[in-house]
């Protein structure tokens, strides 16, 4: 039997610093992943990847965006940047506005929580968040592991507008 093909954890080079950290807390949360995503107008783009599903999310993969189309399922990420709140789905297989969403139906990855990351003028220009294939509900402490997360990105766009790999 051979050892499951390893992982690695990757990201832009303005978010390297964040890779152990983001490493470290897919391992403490039990999660498959967890993701900065930067925001384009019309598609969401892995900007920093850690956990299992790191052969899925790598850094510059993009999933198109369902915006006005209402015969899409809107990516998760989508909902945070569109709305500025945190999104948390416990199982998106009985969720009637994300059932069947990509990641889902894709990868397996049912379960979500994500942050919306902000420039300095407060535009949302990103989400940091966590996939896992366990329907499950997160801790306060576990959510403000990921708010930290986010305010740690959101410091290093505030210095590098390009941070999360946009120009």
């Amino acid at each position: 039997m051979s050892p499951a093909e390893p992982f690695a954890t990757d990201s832009t080079p303005a978010l390297s610093s964040l890779a152990p950290q983001l490493e470290a807390l897919a391992s403490r949360l039990g999660v498959k992943s967890v993701l900065v995503m930067r925001s384009e107008p019309d598609a969401m783009v892995v900007a920093a990847t850690a956990g299992e599903a790191t052969q899925h999310y790598t850094v510059g993969a993009a999933g198109k965006k369902a915006g006005e189309d209402t015969g899409r399922t809107p990516l998760y990420c989508e909902r945070v940047v569109n709305t500025d709140d945190e999104l948390y789905v416990q199982d998106s297989r009985v969720d009637e506005t994300f059932a069947g969403n990509e990641d889902e139906t894709e990868f397996g990855l049912h379960n979500y929580l994500g942050l919306a990351v902000h420039d300095n003028d407060g535009h949302v220009v990103g989400t940091v968040c966590v996939l896992d294939d366990t329907a499950r509900e997160y801790s306060d402490e576990e959510r403000a592991e990921l708010r930290k997360v986010r305010a740690e990105v959101e410091e290093i766009v505030a210095k590098d507008a390009g941070a999360l790999g946009h120009d």
